[in-house]
């Protein structure tokens, strides 16, 4: 079922309340900076540039989208490091106040028109930007509603320049091929390897008519999820619901009422449900050949990235990327055409607990979040196309601390410790009350919910601690209090990536 909607007066405490304590803990945050700087310049690596350090000519120019996320930021933090001059985009609406813009590793910064509405203004904003600044690099960072278009506008940039800036991204036809889940899932089937059973639904009657041709249709077995920008991902319903009659009346009920109805314009997917442990992935690839890999355990909203890389299920998950891009390369585009396997490659899968089986229920075809996992000063290096070089994969190293965002976990892991019951959370924030799930389960839970764990917050290094800053004083609270004061409400935050859910 979809999320609680906040009432007026939940939806004013924590969108009036919530800014005006981010002013109460500034003086936490010049705190938590100054230990960085302090605690960089006792222990830190010497041997790694800093940020301001370069003083050579540039290596090259990269245009480094999603201004709004900690990836992007990541990103531009590392290619600086790296001795490029790093321009920096984000759509309008969420730029103006973005961390990446107050970054000492971004040169330049624009505001974008939004693909959804315009694509036409999008792509010439963006190849303007790439020209003026005679970028040799287009790096986007993707949100999962712009991908198929930044696919485009990579292949119009390449082609524009006469291939002088380098984008790393998929061919279009192989973005729709990875980004809709339906065509992934049917991708991966005809490539030979495992998936939920499942399919893509365009009306409440398809959907019923294809749970009634199971063979067993009265057994709850399937999720469902949206095909486009829904935040249902974290509604573990099963389909046909529990108890229904034959004629799956309640089902139909339950389907008809949904806050994005079910058409051709807005499908949706029945998926599976395979009991067992979420995760996820992130892999820059290069014709064909991964250059860095990361693997951590995920549930349905991310906020805390261990690293899982080097372990079995890390392995697995590695070998099973490769095995994928490998007969990928042999598998033209719908249209016959050979496919850009340059671009990243991430997925989700589900460990059963039932059968030991590893089945992907998902393609990010972007940079994924856990990019944060990596070092710093190494990430660069795994998009230069060097086809002579013989290259190693980036992974973390196996001691590589957790990362979550503080500020997040003040509210959604520390809170819930000391207000432990479901029902008082609930009156706060119809968010809330899930928070407490891993706290009050015996069972352990990954990634870990544990609150006394060391943990480093990914916005907040010595050589660019601004971005730390404007990202819980300045970002969050405009975001908040501009939407309350427009009459919306919000049923969850990612930090992370900067995405509010609005009810």
């Amino acid at each position: 079922m979809g999320r609680q909607t906040p009432t007026a007066v939940q939806n004013f405490l924590s969108s009036v309340i919530l800014p005006c304590l981010s002013l109460l803990l500034l003086p936490i945050t010049a705190s938590a900076v100054v230990t960085c700087m302090v605690w960089d310049k006792l222990f830190g690596d010497r041997r790694e540039l800093r940020i301001g350090q370069i003083t050579s000519e540039a290596q090259g120019c990269v245009v480094i989208s999603g201004g709004r996320m900690s990836k992007g930021l990541t990103l531009a933090r590392a290619f600086k490091r790296a001795g490029w001059k790093v321009i920096g985009v984000e759509e309008e609406g969420w730029g103006e106040y973005c961390p990446m813009r107050y970054s000492s590793a971004i040169d330049r910064f624009y505001i974008l028109p939004i693909a959804a509405k315009s694509y036409q203004r999008y792509s010439k904003k963006l190849l303007s930007i790439a020209e003026l600044h005679s970028a040799t690099l287009f790096i986007p960072v993707s949100g999962a509603g712009s991908s198929v278009e930044d696919a485009k506008a990579a292949e119009e940039m390449f082609k524009a320049t006469d291939g002088r800036c380098r984008t790393f991204i998929q061919d279009p036809e192989t973005m729709e091929d990875l980004h809709d889940k339906d065509r992934f899932m049917a991708l991966v089937h005809k490539l030979g390897l495992t998936i939920p059973s499942g399919k893509m639904v365009e009306s409440v009657e398809e959907a019923l008519l294809f749970l009634r041709n199971d063979e067993q249709f009265l057994e709850p077995k399937y999720i469902l999820k949206c095909m486009g920008l829904d935040e249902n991902r974290g509604d573990m319903t099963l389909y046909p619901l529990k108890g229904d009659d034959k004629d799956l009346s309640k089902t139909r009920s339950t389907l008809e009422y949904l806050k994005l109805k079910i058409t051709k314009d807005c499908p949706y997917v029945f998926q599976e449900f395979i009991p067992g442990q979420e995760w996820c992935t992130h892999a820059s690839v290069i014709n064909g050949q991964i250059t860095s890999f990361v693997t951590c355990p995920s549930n349905d909203m991310l906020m805390t990235y261990e690293n899982s890389t080097t372990e079995e299920i890390g392995q697995r998950a590695e070998t099973w990327t490769k095995t994928l891009l490998e007969r990928l390369q042999e598998d033209p585009t719908p249209t016959g055409k050979p496919r850009n396997l340059t671009g990243h490659f991430s997925f989700d899968f589900i460990l059963s607990t039932r059968n030991g089986e590893m089945y992907p229920i998902e393609c990010n075809a972007r940079v994924h979040t856990a990019v944060i996992m990596l070092p710093l000063s190494k990430i660069a290096g795994c998009y230069e196309d060097q086809p002579s070089v013989s290259r190693s994969i980036l992974r973390p190293p196996a001691n590589t601390s957790p990362r979550s965002w503080i500020y997040n976990d003040l509210i959604m892991r520390y809170l819930p410790v000391i207000v432990s019951s479901p029902e008082t959370l609930e009156k706060i924030h119809p968010s809330l009350p899930a928070c407490a799930i891993g706290i009050r389960s015996k069972a352990p839970t990954k990634p870990s919910e544990e609150p006394l764990i060391w943990r480093k917050d990914p916005t907040l290094v010595s050589d660019d601690w601004v971005p730390f800053v404007v990202l819980w004083h300045v970002y969050w609270p405009y975001l908040l209090l501009t939407r309350w004061w427009a009459g919306k409400k919000w049923t969850r935050l990612n930090v992370s990536t900067g995405r509010i859910f609005e009810a």
